[in-house]
């Protein structure tokens, strides 16, 4: 069974565009977390949000994961959809796509007084078998979005939709990033990171954790950093995450 996810009802609402259960943008929170189906072009899928940040988005998805095995009905694949910073927008311009292939948490290691450095501390957050990828630190893969899913999709599901959106490294966080210096101190540690966004790592560690495959696309909202009003469009961004599911011909 397909999850599809995002963190807020807005944002899921807008992915799923007329397959969205009415009243799902200005949806609160459940308690417990819990999924709801929703039906896409080739049949039935799961759907829920995560709530924002890492710590909802791990809650969220080790209850939804759990609970769906329990219904004899498991996830076997989590698409992760949702609005991200660019750390440079010419290169990832408002309201563009991008496909997610390497997420990293800033946050996890020995901290130094001016950046945490994962690979100085000596406990993995996971201590993976070598074969599935080694132990799991700062840094997770997720699923290739230009080769052929791991797991039977839905009849009809595109590899590699969007040949021309750009496939990037992103850091979540649970603070968003206002300052120059953040922004900077963040590139400077991990060279080459495009985008920044707040559950992204968490689904795909609860996912990997669960032997789940797991892809993230994401739509620019915003600049990382201080941004000027030129430089944010989150409704925009949202209409353009209603690109995505017909794309993968899901809807």
């Amino acid at each position: 069974m397909l999850l599809i996810c995002a963190a807020t009802g807005k944002e899921l609402a807008a992915a799923l565009g007329k397959r969205a259960p009415e009243g799902l943008a200005e949806a609160r929170d459940d308690k417990p977390p819990r999924p709801f189906a929703v039906r896409l072009r080739q049949g039935p899928a799961l759907a829920c949000t995560t709530g924002v940040g890492p710590l909802n988005a791990a809650m969220t998805l080790g209850v939804v994961l759990a609970s769906a095995s329990a219904a004899r009905t498991p996830v076997t694949a989590t698409l992760n959809l949702g609005l991200a910073g660019s750390f440079d927008l010419e290169d990832l311009p408002l309201l563009s796509l991008c496909a997610v292939t390497t997420e990293i948490w800033p946050e996890y290691g020995l901290h130094d007084g001016r950046s945490v450095v994962a690979a100085a501390f000596g406990f993995p957050q996971w201590e993976r078998p070598a074969a599935e990828g080694g132990p799991v630190r700062d840094r997770i893969a997720l699923a290739d979005p230009d080769a052929p899913p791991p797991v039977e999709m839905p009849q009809g599901w595109k590899v590699g939709p969007l040949p021309d959106a750009p496939r990037v490294s992103s850091v979540t966080v649970a603070g968003v990033s206002a300052s120059a210096a953040r922004a900077r101190q963040l590139r400077d540690t991990y060279p080459g990171v495009a985008v920044e966004n707040m559950e992204g790592f968490a689904v795909a560690y609860v996912c990997a954790r669960y032997g789940v495959p797991c892809w993230q696309w994401r739509s620019i909202s915003n600049k990382v950093g201080p941004r000027a009003a030129h430089e944010k469009d989150f409704p925009g961004a949202l209409e353009a995450l209603g690109e995505l599911l017909p794309a993968f011909n899901l809807l």
